[in-house]
């Protein structure tokens, strides 16, 4: 058969097609073309409640702001209005007036059953929220929470059933709230055991170069170094991340906080220790911009292997917030079971001359550094101002 022949069957062929999509019903769509349209709707309505749920903060009646895009009979709109009413009064208490809220959500994924009456979507939404003291002076915080919701179908409507993400604040948030002290505790404990176990590096055994003693790969210089730590640069870093990822690190969603502290301290200097995976304080790119193949010590990546080194040789322990300010860190105990949950760099003051916070986890940009409630322990650790280098 002829090139000529062939291209005049395909002709045939597409024109009968296009005949019978021509003739069909519109109510036969394709089951595909369905569930497409249903996710596209159901992403549609995720985004919408979760824009919401930003602009609540700043509404007299934030039940009310909530309640179209939940579904009936769910505890979500309660919950998610008391979480926006505390919100707006920790800022309220120390003087502060809501001006504005913004809030950017990126669909990543979303699933339908089915039956295509439920489903699921995956979200980012980044909220920020301006203030103003009453001297004048504004200042824009901002945090960054990863959502899995659950959506029902009403009609041609979809509805949120179910909001499940992990905000550090959520508990000192309810609190403010006037929350049950019962609900408050359940709030602070899913923090604690939302974070995953975290993942080491590669096994010892494939890291034979890897020595324990720093002298041993510094060669004697005859003359003494001093490094100092850089501050400005410590926060610059922070800020530049604190509600995005830099690329070039490993990343660990739930529990990513020691690691950017790691980072930011690292941005500022601080002095590497070279170590076996338990020991030292250490992160390795291996020469790529890629974090596939990275290597790191548990101090980099774990906040009580991250304390346990740096006390004494990076960082001196602090009485009170007052001792602590800008490239130093906070450590958190959410519920003061005398395990430390969290980490978060010092990064400066508000406009109510409040000191601020940047963190990974719940990502976190220039928020109150005190995250948790009247149950929660704080450490303050003041970053020593230079190293020596012999």
């Amino acid at each position: 058969m002829t090139k000529r022949h062939w291209a005049h069957m395909l002709a045939v062929a597409v024109l009968a097609t296009a005949a019978l999509a021509a003739a069909a019903p519109a109510a036969a769509a394709t089951p595909g073309a369905v569930a497409e349209d249903g996710s596209a709707a159901a992403a549609a309505a995720a985004r919408e409640y979760l824009e919401a749920r930003a602009a609540a903060i700043g509404a007299p009646r934030p039940a009310a702001v909530l309640r179209a895009r939940v579904a009936a009979g769910s505890a979500l709109t309660r919950t998610e209005a008391q979480v926006a009413t505390g919100t707006a009064l920790r800022g309220r208490h120390a003087g502060r007036r809501l001006t504005a809220v913004a809030c950017d959500v990126t669909v990543l994924k979303t699933r339908l059953d089915l039956g295509g009456m439920t489903a699921r979507v995956t979200a980012h939404a980044v909220t920020r929220l301006t203030w103003r003291s009453s001297g004048g002076r504004t200042d824009v915080e901002g945090s960054g929470l990863d959502h899995e919701l659950t959506l029902v179908r009403h009609g041609d409507t979809w509805r949120v059933a179910a909001d499940a993400y992990t905000d550090v604040l959520t508990a000192a948030y309810l609190e403010a709230a006037g929350a049950p002290r019962a609900r408050v505790r359940a709030a602070a404990r899913r923090s604690e055991r939302a974070a995953p176990p975290v993942r080491l590096p590669r096994a010892a055994s494939s890291l034979p170069s890897r020595v324990v003693d720093a002298a041993a790969v510094m060669p004697a210089r005859g003359y003494i170094d001093v490094v100092m730590y850089d501050r400005a640069a410590a926060q610059t870093y922070a800020d530049k991340y604190a509600l995005s990822y830099n690329a070039t690190y490993a990343r660990f969603p739930g529990a990513d906080c020691a690691n950017f502290a790691s980072q930011c301290a690292f941005a500022g200097k601080m002095l590497t220790a070279p170590g076996a995976y338990t020991s030292g304080w250490w992160y390795d790119k291996h020469g790529t911009s890629s974090p596939s193949d990275d290597t790191y010590s548990m101090s980099w990546i774990n906040v009580t292997k991250q304390m346990s080194f740096w006390a004494g040789r990076r960082i001196d322990w602090q009485p009170t917030i007052s001792g602590v300010g800008r490239g130093d860190f906070v450590y958190y105990d959410w519920t003061g079971d005398g395990v430390w949950d969290h980490v978060a760099i010092l990064v400066g003051t508000n406009s109510a001359g409040q000191k601020v916070i940047d963190a990974h986890t719940t990502d976190h940009y220039r928020v109150f550094w005190k995250l948790g409630t009247k149950a929660t322990k704080y450490k303050f650790a003041k970053v020593q101002a230079q190293w020596k280098i012999g």
